[in-house]
């Protein structure tokens, strides 16, 4: 942060927004110690690839239901806040009973349950960010970075528990980071603008999204782009070993990752103004396809941390610019039903199927050929995204043409 933009938020300002990036950092340090290592917890009760696949895969599922549902009472309502201190705390609570089973019946309907909580708080948590960061003139990559950091951070800690007291630490690190995120929720603004009151039907609010070619382009693009993405933290820990890393090394390795995605998503916005948000999506986009590409040729691990910035410039750049995609190319009075259903497809359906086919390649094939997989799926939404920057619909709609009541 500048030193004109540090002066600007000296005191009570100072504050919210600290405690909007302090929130960033704790739930993403919980989705640190979570994804990147969950795999360990299944090798110690000894699931397949299918079974690991098919678990994975119910959390999209269940975010498919459930971040429109959530989406659509925050929206009516104008309760978001309230929503996500109930969910993280739920979300952390449940995170915990993970350390009393041990079968796959048991740990799927679990993952069920914590699956419907969690899938709240990513696009709430973003559209609070949003709304703040659209007040006080400030680019949402500057808040959102702070996730990039406390996902590093957890993943590098928790990654030497695991090694050394096992994988049951990783639930105890998730549930601590959700309960810190809670508290400095209670010191994060909840802004409402006049537009933002105005609500809708959960169906009229879909039929208007449906209308929008731009966004509709955009989550199919995001639904290869997410899909890989998520399915990565899932499946690199086995990778990683085996390509002959450890469980240590994996921590480092997400350390490194998660690390260079803050940078990024700082510079986001010079590149944005520079260049244009579809440009810098559609360039995060061709380095993540080359980035699974090389994964699945085997490359050492020592090439793999070395060329460690790669995430920076694909996930960083990515997760910095979609979500102001999403509100710039829909209607502020759904603001955060749009952020639903692009999570819900994104982080959903594509991470679903990115998953489930990942666990049959496992046992069918390798490890290696996961990431060719990934490959070809990050090269189809690249195509969606050419669309958005060349061709007919490459302008956005204003603001003022939008009717929601149609």
């Amino acid at each position: 942060m500048s030193g004109s933009l540090s002066g600007k938020y000296l005191g009570g300002a100072g504050s919210r927004y600290w405690s909007v990036s302090a929130l960033y950092l704790f739930i993403y340090y919980g989705f640190g110690a979570f994804s990147p290592l969950i795999t360990q917890y299944y090798k110690s009760i000894h699931l397949s690839g299918t079974q690991i696949g098919a678990i994975s895969a119910v959390a999209p599922v269940v975010a498919i239901v459930a971040q429109p549902m959530w989406g659509l009472i925050c929206d009516r309502f104008q309760i978001r806040k309230a929503v996500l201190l109930f969910t993280l705390l739920l979300s952390g609570l449940i995170g915990l009973f993970f350390t009393t089973v041990s079968t796959y019946a048991f740990v799927f309907l679990l993952y069920i349950l914590l699956s419907f909580f969690q899938s709240a708080v990513v696009p709430i948590s973003d559209s609070l960010a949003l709304g703040y960061a659209k007040k006080n003139q400030l680019q949402f990559g500057d808040l959102r970075l702070w996730g990039a950091v406390g996902f590093a951070l957890a993943a590098f800690v928790t990654g030497l528990l695991v090694e050394r007291w096992g994988p049951a630490t990783l639930f105890y690190s998730y549930c601590l980071a959700f309960i810190a995120a809670l508290l400095f929720l209670l010191r994060v603004p909840e802004e409402v603008t006049e537009s933002s009151r105005f609500t809708v039907s959960m169906l009229k609010g879909m039929k208007q999204l449906l209308r929008i070619p731009r966004f509709l382009l955009f989550l199919l693009a995001s639904f290869c782009m997410f899909g890989a993405i998520n399915a990565n933290n899932i499946w690199f820990s086995l990778y990683y070993q085996e390509i002959g890393g450890t469980v240590a090394g994996v921590g480092l390795a997400f350390l490194l990752f998660a690390g260079s995605e803050a940078p990024f998503m700082k510079l986001a916005g010079y590149f944005v103004r520079r260049f244009g948000l579809e440009t810098v999506l559609l360039s995060a986009a061709v380095f993540s396809a080359l980035r699974w590409f090389w994964y699945s040729s085997a490359p050492s691990t020592l090439a793999v941390l070395i060329l460690f910035f790669i995430q920076g410039l694909s996930v960083g750049f990515y997760l910095a610019t979609a979500a102001q995609f999403v509100r710039e190319n829909t209607p502020s009075s759904l603001q955060v039903t749009a952020l639903a259903v692009f999570f819900s497809v994104g982080s959903g359906l594509g991470t679903m199927l990115c998953n489930l086919l990942a666990g049959w390649i496992k046992d069918e094939f390798s490890t290696l050929a996961i990431y060719l997989f990934f490959g070809m799926v990050t090269a189809v939404g690249i195509i969606p995204l050419c669309l958005i920057r060349f061709g007919r619909w490459k302008q956005a709609k204003h603001a003022e043409e939008w009717d929601v009541t149609r």
